[in-house]
């Protein structure tokens, strides 16, 4: 669907603007900022503009023959005494910046540059002064009154204030823009507006110029009055369309903007709610997250939440299917919490909700000045870091909260991960500082977890192909297993064997003896079994290596924060 400015007359006969929404009829266009103009440029036309000093060449030397010393001066015509006045050096100046505009190889002008932008200012900025010289009546301004914060600050009070940027959106006549990937279509009444002020500019410089030559040629068969009041009327000829195009635009990019920003507005709306409901419930005694009500309100915020990700989270992936159950069950983890509950659990929910609380408190931020919120959402920097740190958060919870399986998964892992590090001060060094070692270790853990039948189902999630005994991890496993069962059956002990398996894939040092009194040096297969071992871990982590990492970046998440 395309969104499409129209205009409508109310019942007291009074045009009204509106957004509708339309067919979207060609797929033409890419994604735009929302000004087509630089945005960076905000200097603006101010009506103390530089001071002109004419400077007049000798008297009689360029335009008069000489004459006997005997005979009187003859008179100065009209003509010549304007060529002679400010009024006529300010008319030259203007033109000679006219001749200084940037043009493109379309015949329109460069407003892109620093150079063209510079130039073209410098002849608004005459054109300005013209209007206040030759005392040109030009239109009422009391329109801006009603302009944005973000708009009134380019404007200077009780000035002209002919900008680049409004004149560049006039000869470019861009028919739509593209905000926050849905397309804006401009009002005909806009763009036939824009043509009408950049066939006024045209033709200003062409009369401009045109009466310049004359006056200076003498060939102009009117007066100075004439000229002047043509010089009036052209100036003020183009302040109407100007006005006329300047009003029209900027309120139809205030309408733009306030649509393109609804999602944040509903948002802060919601968000107001929540806190009504949760001062409403601590008034009443009562726990805010059983109120039915409460729980539709967070439910309606995460998903607009949901659909501002999708549209500005440029850093993320921009997911909009994370639903208010993750959230529901990161607090049920919190609010069970024990002694003995999985660290990187209760860290994952506690991220879970700060995240969300993160945006709680942006929303609020915004509502004191919605303005300073970039309709083009992804320009928001605070924004789209919060964003980012929600999707991030609740994609995890997504995958392991509300999956039974794969939950049971983590909270076994971390515990065995946490219960280890406790146990053994190099693994736990191994954990903080992240060695290269670890990453051998973990899925070697797992890997001796699976030989004894208790890994949860995880090596079969990362990689099934050590299952498949068509495959060349599945003959190594098939191998492993073997060589294990006869390990175990030549100790003296079966949980000797499993501790000492255990304590070399972490890295902790064995004691010869207790090697030596565990298993017979002649049936001693540790060294071929850890191998094995290594060897299906190092094809483990390298399957999935992505679904992997952020497996372990929950399992280690808790330990990473200390």
């Amino acid at each position: 669907m395309e969104r499409h400015i129209t205009y409508q007359l109310s019942p007291s006969g009074e045009p009204r603007v509106q957004i509708v929404n339309q067919p979207y009829l060609s797929g033409q266009g890419v994604d735009s900022p929302l000004d087509s103009e630089d945005e960076n440029y905000t200097e603006v036309s101010t009506s103390d503009k530089e001071d002109f000093v004419p400077v007049f060449e000798e008297p009689e030397k360029k335009h008069n023959a000489l004459r006997a010393s005997t005979a009187p001066a003859r008179p100065l015509t009209d003509i010549e005494e304007f060529r002679r006045s400010s009024d006529f050096m300010l008319l030259e100046h203007t033109v000679m910046c006219a001749s200084q505009l940037v043009q493109r190889q379309d015949q329109n002008y460069d407003l892109d540059s620093e150079e063209g932008q510079r130039a073209c200012k410098k002849f608004l900025n005459q054109i300005e002064r013209m209007t206040e010289v030759f005392k040109v009546p030009t239109a009422a301004r009391t329109y801006r009154e009603d302009f944005s914060k973000a708009y009134r600050v380019l404007y200077k009070d009780g000035s002209l204030c002919y900008l680049t940027e409004i004149l560049d959106s006039a000869q470019e006549r861009i028919p739509h823009l593209w905000v926050n990937s849905e397309k804006y279509v401009f009002s005909r009444e806009v763009l036939d507006a824009g043509a009408r002020l950049f066939n006024s500019f045209m033709r200003l410089q062409h009369i401009l110029r045109d009466l310049y030559n004359r006056v200076c040629e003498e060939t102009s068969d009117g007066t100075v009055s004439q000229i002047t009041q043509e010089i009036a009327t052209t100036l003020h000829q183009f302040d109407a369309k100007w006005v006329e195009f300047e009003q029209l635009y900027v309120l139809e990019l205030m309408l733009i903007e306030s649509d393109a920003r609804r999602y944040i507005t509903q948002s802060i709306d919601l968000e107001k709610e929540l806190q009504s409901l949760e001062i409403r419930e601590k008034c009443f005694g009562r726990m805010v997250i059983e109120s039915e009500e409460y729980h539709d309100c967070r439910l309606q915020l995460v998903k607009l939440v949901g659909q501002i990700n999708a549209v500005a989270n440029v850093e993320g992936k921009g997911r909009d299917d994370l639903t208010v159950d993750i959230l529901v069950y990161a607090e049920s983890i919190l609010r069970r919490s024990s002694s003995g509950q999985s660290r990187a659990v209760l860290h994952l929910s506690d991220q879970i909700k700060a995240a969300f609380t993160n945006i709680r408190l942006l929303l609020r931020r915004y509502e004191l000045n919605i303005e300073v919120v970039d309709p083009q959402l992804r320009n928001n920097p605070e924004l789209v870091e919060a964003l980012n740190l929600f999707e991030s958060t609740w994609e995890k919870g997504k995958t392991y909260f509300l999956n039974r399986k794969r939950f049971e998964q983590v909270v076994f892992f971390s515990n065995l991960v946490e219960s280890l590090g406790e146990q053994y001060s190099g693994f736990k060094e191994q954990i903080e500082c992240r060695d290269a070692e670890l990453f051998l270790s973990l899925p070697g853990l797992l890997v001796h977890k699976c030989l004894e039948g208790e890994d949860h189902g995880i090596c079969n999630h990362f990689f099934s192909l050590m299952f498949d005994e068509t495959e060349r991890s599945g003959l190594h496993w098939k191998t492993l297993k073997r060589a294990y069962s006869r390990g175990k059956l030549a100790a003296f002990s079966d949980q000797e064997y499993k501790e000492i398996v255990e304590h070399m894939i972490l890295g902790v040092d064995v004691d010869p003896d207790q090697r030596f009194q565990a298993l017979s040096q002649r049936w001693d297969n540790l060294d071929i079994v850890l191998n094995k071992i290594k060897q299906i871990a190092m094809e483990m982590h390298r399957f999935k290596p992505a679904e992997w990492n952020k497996f372990l970046d929950v399992v280690l998440g808790a330990e990473a924060a200390a």
